[in-house]
Order: C-alpha cells, then structure tokens, then sequence
C-alpha cells in the first residue's frame, strides 16, 4: 500500500481591487421552450384532423370544438377549459404544428393569453373572456406557411392557473 505525498499549496491569487475587477459572469439556465414539432408525422394525419399532443398539462385541460381553416390565413379554432379545478387562468400558450397531406411540417402558429395586472380578477373590468368556469376560445393563426395546410397538431407548453 503507498501513502499518498502531500498535496501541493495552490498557487497565491493576485489580489483584485474590488473597484476594478469586473464581475464575474453568471452563467443562468437556457430558458426552457416548446419542444419543436415533429418534421414529419407518421402516419400522416386525416385531412382536417386536429390532434392534440400528450404534454405536461393536457391532463389539466380539456379541448373542445378544435377545427382547422385553411380558408384566409389558415388557423385552428377551438375551447379550451380548465378540468383539473376552477381557478382562474393567468397564463396561457397553445401552438399548432401545420402539416401537409402526406404529414410533413409546413409551419407553426401561437396562440398566447395572460390575465392583465390586478382588474384582471374583477369580471366588470376584464375585456377578454373568462378562464375560469366556462374556458377560453382560442385562435392559432398560422405564422408563414410554405404551402397549404391539411392537418394541425396542438400543444400547450403553458399553463399557470391560480
């Protein structure tokens, strides 16, 4: 058995003026986003069939009266309502992936809604729809196409309710 020698003293540090030492940099996680759509679905999807993707909140939220429109911007509409309890929604994202007939990706779209500040609780001051109780109506309008749509996939990569 060997004995390890000792450990050799660490070179001394210059000292710094903490006056003109520039901080150190902080390195912070990468903002955490959608998973990217997939490239191509296999099988293809039915013509006007709008699927919905398994996420992290599709078991909060129920999806109702999802339709594609290829008529103008192309675009899903649909319902969106809270399942897993009443609370208000504050913060929500839906994006839709766009495929062609044979299931390959043409684009995508966003649809984004956020309660405003504090007048957002009091129904009397709140333009938009409520989120609470009967749900959202929601448009995802598609964003730069490079063809025409058959198919959409939905996704919700936010959700903050109260």
């Amino acid at each position: 058995m060997t004995a390890a020698g000792p450990l050799a003293p660490a070179p001394p540090r210059a000292p710094q003026d903490p006056g003109s030492a520039a901080a150190a940099p902080v390195s912070l996680p990468a903002p955490r986003s959608a998973p990217s759509p997939a490239a191509v679905l296999t099988p293809a999807p039915a013509a006007g069939e709008v699927r919905t993707e398994q996420g992290p909140f599709t078991d909060r939220v129920k999806l109702t009266d999802t339709r594609l429109t290829t008529a103008g911007t192309p675009s899903v509409t649909g319902h969106v309502a809270i399942s897993s309890d009443v609370s208000d929604t504050l913060a929500l994202e839906i994006t839709a992936a766009y495929y062609d007939a044979q299931g390959r990706l043409l684009g995508t779209g966003t649809f984004q809604y956020q309660e405003e500040g504090e007048d957002a609780h009091a129904q009397e001051h709140h333009d938009g729809p409520r989120a609470a109780g009967d749900g959202i109506d929601f448009t995802v309008p598609a964003d730069r196409l490079t063809g025409t749509p058959a198919s959409a996939v939905l996704s919700i990569p936010v959700l903050v309710n109260e």
